[in-house]
C-alpha cells in the first residue's frame, strides 16, 4: 500500500526535514537579527533546496548527456521499449528522492509557510510527486525511469540560480529590503544580478525549449508506443501509470511554456529599460 515509501524516499525526505529544522532554529533563535529571523521557514527552505537542486541537476546531466556507468549506459536506452520499461538505476534513484522530497518536505512546507504558499506551486508539487512515483515504480512497476534523468534532473539546472534569485524577490520584503540596503555596488547585488541572468537564460533554454521538445519528440511517443503493446509485453506496466505520466508530462509542458513566456517578457522589459536609459 505504501510502496512509494522506499528507503531512499524516506531518507531523502527526513534529511530535508532535519536540515530544514536545524536552519529554522538557527535563523529564528540563534543568528543575529536580519531578514532570516523574519522569514526563518522560507530562508531554511532555500538553504535546503540549493544543494538538493545541485545534486539532482548534476546527476541528471551526467547520466543523460554522458555515460552513466556500465549498468546505465545511455546507449542501452535507444528504443521506446528500453526508455519506458528498462530500469535505469540513476533514474530510479532521482525519482525516489523527488518522491520523498515532495511527500515529506516540500509540499507540506508550502502548505504551512505563507511565503512559500502559491496554489499553482502546490499543484506543481503534487504533480511532481505523482510523476516521480510512477517513474520510481511506487504504485506498480517503474515506467520511464530513463526519462527521469531529464525531467527530474536536467531541468533543475534552472532551479539552481532560481533558489538564490527567489530570496530577493520583492514579494519577500525583508530580504528585498536587505538587498536594497546593500546597494547596487555590493557583491550581493552583483551576485543576484548574475543569478537572475543565469536563471532567465537557463529557464528559456532548458524548460522553455528543451522540455517541450523532449516531451513531444521522445516521452509522449514512447508512452503511446508502450500503451499500444499487448498487456503481456508491457512487463507489468499498468495503463493507469502510463496515462498518469502522459497527462502530467503534457500539463507540465504547457506550464513550463507559460512560465517561459513570463520570463521572456521580463527579459524584454529589462532590455527595453536599458535601451531607454541609453537614449536618455
Amino acid at each position: 500500500m505504501l510502496d512509494f515509501l522506499t528507503p531512499v524516499a524516506v531518507q531523502s525526505g527526513l534529511i530535508c526535514i532535519a536540515v530544514q529544522s536545524l536552519f529554522y532554529v538557527l535563523c529564528a533563535y540563534v543568528l543575529p537579527k536580519g531578514p532570516w529571523t523574519e522569514m526563518p521557514g522560507f530562508t531554511a527552505h532555500q538553504v535546503v533546496a540549493f544543494p538538493l537542486m545541485v545534486y539532482l541537476a548534476y546527476n541528471g546531466v551526467m547520466a543523460w548527456v554522458f555515460s552513466g556507468g556500465d549498468d546505465s549506459d545511455t546507449d542501452m536506452y535507444n528504443t521506446p521499449y528500453d526508455r519506458m520499461l528498462k530500469l535505469h538505476p540513476i533514474g530510479i534513484k532521482l525519482s525516489e528522492i523527488v518522491v520523498g522530497m515532495q511527500l515529506i518536505w516540500d509540499t507540506p512546507l508550502c502548505l504551512i509557510t505563507p511565503a512559500l504558499f502559491e496554489p499553482l506551486m502546490v499543484a506543481h508539487h503534487i504533480g511532481m510527486f505523482l510523476t516521480a512515483a510512477q517513474l520510481a515504480g511506487s504504485f506498480s512497476r517503474s515506467v520511464g525511469s530513463y526519462h527521469a534523468l531529464f525531467y527530474l534532473g536536467v531541468i533543475e539546472i534552472s532551479s539552481i540560480p532560481l533558489v538564490f534569485v527567489d530570496v530577493f524577490h520583492p514579494k519577500h520584503k525583508p530580504w528585498f529590503e536587505y538587498l536594497k540596503k546593500k546597494g547596487p555596488s555590493s557583491l550581493l547585488h552583483s551576485l543576484n544580478e548574475a543569478c537572475r541572468v543565469a536563471f532567465a537564460l537557463s529557464f528559456i533554454v532548458v524548460r522553455g525549449i528543451l522540455f517541450p521538445y523532449e516531451v513531444f519528440t521522445s516521452c509522449v511517443p514512447d508512452i503511446f508506443y508502450t500503451i499500444s503493446l499487448p498487456e503481456e509485453e508491457r512487463d507489468g506496466a499498468t495503463l493507469l501509470s502510463l496515462y498518469t505520466v502522459l497527462t502530467t508530462s503534457v500539463l507540465f509542458t504547457f506550464l513550463q511554456m507559460y512560465w517561459a513566456t513570463l520570463v521572456a517578457r521580463q527579459i524584454m522589459k529589462a532590455l527595453a529599460g536599458k535601451e531607454g536609459k541609453k537614449e536618455d
